[in-house]
């Protein structure tokens, strides 16, 4: 009743704005991990000398990352995005260059026996491979995360709209009612999100 009432009485918007930062968040963060995660993959020189950096980066708390970049300068809604952006990109990066490295290397030999150039291999075997074994369950874990971190860090750098400042104002006023009522609409609001990638993921991997 607490959730519906929040609804009727404009909080919807608040809604809105964590899911769009959240959604946001997701597409950059797929936009840096895939890409890292390929290269890391498939360099095992590069996946040697960075995969402690990339372990390290994703045991990092989101509040830290946020009070870096407000020191550095980088304030307001970059800051949230870069923060929600990045806590989940390494983790798609990882997943993404261990199930390259985990990959059966005989088939990259019968493509080079072939004389397939490495971008090839990269783009139209080794990409695809990641599709549907690592950057698609990451992809969903990360639409997670996301929703998490933005609403920690709208909790901490409280934005105009956003649930996590209405729950920190909620919170604070000892008005628990409207806490579990953002709460069950937060929740609801990340498994809408979280079908729309599924259903994305399966028109992509059409060979599934």
């Amino acid at each position: 009743m607490a959730g519906w009432r929040l609804l009727a009485e404009g909080y919807w918007r608040d809604l809105l704005a964590t899911t769009g930062r959240a959604s946001v968040a997701l597409v950059s963060a797929l936009a840096i991990g895939i890409p890292v995660g390929l290269m890391l993959g498939w360099s095992g020189r590069f996946y040697d000398a960075l995969r402690p950096v990339l372990s390290f980066l994703r045991c990092l708390p989101a509040y830290l990352l946020i009070v870096v970049f407000v020191a550095i300068g980088l304030g307001g809604e970059a800051a949230r995005l870069t923060t929600a952006a990045l806590a989940s990109a390494w983790i798609i990066a990882d997943e993404c260059a261990e199930s390259l490295r985990t990959l059966p290397r005989d088939r990259i030999d019968v493509l080079r026996a072939f004389r397939a150039s490495d971008w090839f291999i990269l783009t139209r075997v080794l990409f695809f491979e990641a599709l549907g074994r690592t950057i698609v369950p990451s992809a969903k874990t990360a639409v997670g995360i996301c929703f998490v971190v933005t609403t920690v860090v709208e909790a901490l750098a409280i934005p105009t709209y956003g649930v996590g400042a209405r729950l920190l104002g909620f919170f604070a006023g000892a008005e628990m009612a409207p806490v579990f009522g953002f709460l069950l609409l937060t929740g609801l609001a990340g498994v809408l999100l979280s079908a729309l990638v599924h259903r994305l993921a399966r028109a992509l991997i059409f060979w599934s």
